[in-house]
């Protein structure tokens, strides 16, 4: 059991050395203290043994049961660590010896925290199989991967380094050979191009009708005080990075980030109110597993991410909303369907100056980027590559209100937050919590399969964008597998994306 093991193991050993020491005075003692440390080294050896086997068991009976987390990817062999695309961008062979064990311990985090939710969701019998390696309540199993964690990331440094690991693309290439992509690429590349002035054109529409705005929103905001972006901003200078670049954040600091720029929402009405469908939704799991929309407390999911610009390391605050669903508006309407969603991101530089801010749907659709005020985004893209939806400057230090239209939820406009009189409070909750809900008889369960797609979320719009090569194009999907173009290849968190915005 790799949690007892451990201890146990450098017990035997210390004992060993000090019933040597202590009752043996003609032995030589440097004798004992080889003695000693080859039993040391072998306990070592079994507790990672135990921690190898413990981890590739709880690996292996969640790829057969299904509960696998998409949110980061694994790399196989290696049932300790997990990546992602900002980790795999390192230069693993330029790295010092601290940096290249600060990358292995962030990768092993990710690890830990996949398979402690992948544990949490296994039947109570498959838990009970696992129980030799991983006994207790949650708290101890936690406990365990982390300090299994610890010792392996400590033997993997030892080992020749990890160098050129590489990420899988959320693009499947035979779809695009089946369906003639460089036959069917230029009308989906003039309807992209078409679909973007649609939508700039609806936001320069609602920019010049403020007058039109009142009565006609519900609007939503965190109800707590929280410190100005101004204020946050000088709090994010004063914090010391890791061998990576990486701001080291601890728990009360990331909190107050998300808070400083959390954006209200404003979501048109219909008929005079919010629909059902357009009030922000709490996800929870009920006793079969089914993933319920709970209209009744308007929620946010946060997160923190990271990404490059100009060799430095960014940081990424994500605010993920979702809704009930997608209305049909007409008789065959290929985007509508359950579930639906918009993510809101700022990208921030660890000096404390804010890059810009972009959004997607939970789709990843609709990718649209705005610069911070004194910034400009020139990509210089090839005819291969979508081009990109660049909206207008935003102003660095302020609260934005997101106003949203009905039913599709596209973003109609960004403004200066300010508080209306009526507003209903949104409960902000931590974007890992969608990964293992608690049923109400104590099961976890997520919206999320293996490939990271919510299944109920699947659209019409797959039946016609597959030669894309996205898996089931329009559906809802998990962070870390969003695919925002449909031509040429490009990721929603991809480390490079503000360079290939060419912001400037």
């Amino acid at each position: 059991m790799p949690y007892a093991a451990r201890p146990l193991c450098f017990q035997l050993a210390l004992t060993l050395l000090l019933t040597a020491l202590a009752g043996c005075a003609g032995i030589n003692v440097a004798e004992v203290d080889r003695v000693a440390v080859r039993e040391s080294r072998a306990s070592i050896k079994a507790s990672l043994h135990d921690c190898h086997a413990g981890y590739d068991a709880l690996d292996a009976m969640a790829r057969d049961l299904g509960t696998v987390d998409a949110r980061y990817q694994r790399v196989e062999g290696l049932a300790h660590l997990r990546t992602s695309r900002f980790l795999a961008s390192f230069d693993v062979a330029a790295l010092s010896e601290a940096a290249y064990q600060r990358w292995l311990k962030h990768q092993n985090s990710h690890a830990v925290e996949g398979l402690f939710i992948e544990w949490l969701r296994l039947p109570p019998a498959s838990q009970q199989q696992l129980s030799h390696y991983w006994p207790g309540d949650q708290a101890a199993v936690k406990r365990a991967l982390s300090d299994c964690g610890g010792a392996l990331v400590a033997h993997q440094a030892e080992l020749p380094r990890l160098t050129g690991m590489t990420t899988d693309g959320q693009y499947q290439n035979w779809k695009r050979w089946a369906g003639l992509y460089p036959l069917a690429v230029m009308p989906f590349y003039l309807g992209v191009v078409n679909e973007h002035r649609n939508l700039q054109q609806q936001q320069r529409e609602f920019a010049n009708n403020d007058t039109e705005r009142a009565g006609q929103w519900t609007h939503y905001l965190q109800p707590l005080p929280t410190p100005s972006p101004a204020e946050a901003l000088e709090l994010l200078r004063q914090q010391p990075l890791d061998e990576l670049g990486i701001p080291l954040l601890g728990s009360a600091i990331e909190e107050q980030l998300l808070d400083a720029f959390m954006p209200a929402l404003a979501i048109k009405n219909t008929h005079g109110a919010a629909a059902d469908n357009d009030r922000p939704a709490h996800l929870i799991a009920d006793a079969s597993g089914a993933i319920q929309r709970d209209t009744t407390q308007p929620t946010v999911y946060t997160h923190v991410s990271h990404g490059r610009y100009q060799g430095q390391v960014t940081l990424q605050l994500n605010y993920s909303v979702w809704f009930a669903e997608r209305k049909a508006e007409q008789a065959l309407d290929l985007l509508a369907g359950e579930f639906d969603g918009i993510t809101w991101r700022v990208h921030l530089l660890p000096s404390g100056a804010v890059l810009g801010y972009d959004k997607m749907h939970q789709c990843g659709c609709w990718y649209q980027f705005f610069p911070a005020e004194g910034l400009d985004a020139q990509p210089a893209l090839p005819r291969t590559q979508e081009p990109f939806n660049i909206g207008r400057t935003l102003h660095p230090e302020q609260r934005h209100t997101l106003w949203l239209a009905a039913n599709t939820h596209h973003l109609l406009g960004v403004q200066a937050a300010n508080a209306p009189r009526a507003t209903q409070p949104l409960t902000v909750q931590p974007y890992a919590q969608l990964r293992a809900l608690e049923s109400p008889d104590g099961h976890y369960y997520s919206p999320f399969d293996a490939q990271g797609l919510v299944p109920e979320s699947r659209r019409p719009e797959r039946l016609v964008f597959w030669p894309m090569g996205i898996p089931s194009p329009g559906a809802m999907r998990i962070h870390g597998t969003h695919a925002i173009a449909f031509i040429g290849y490009r990721h929603f968190d991809d480390p490079w994306l503000l360079e290939e915005l060419g912001l400037e």
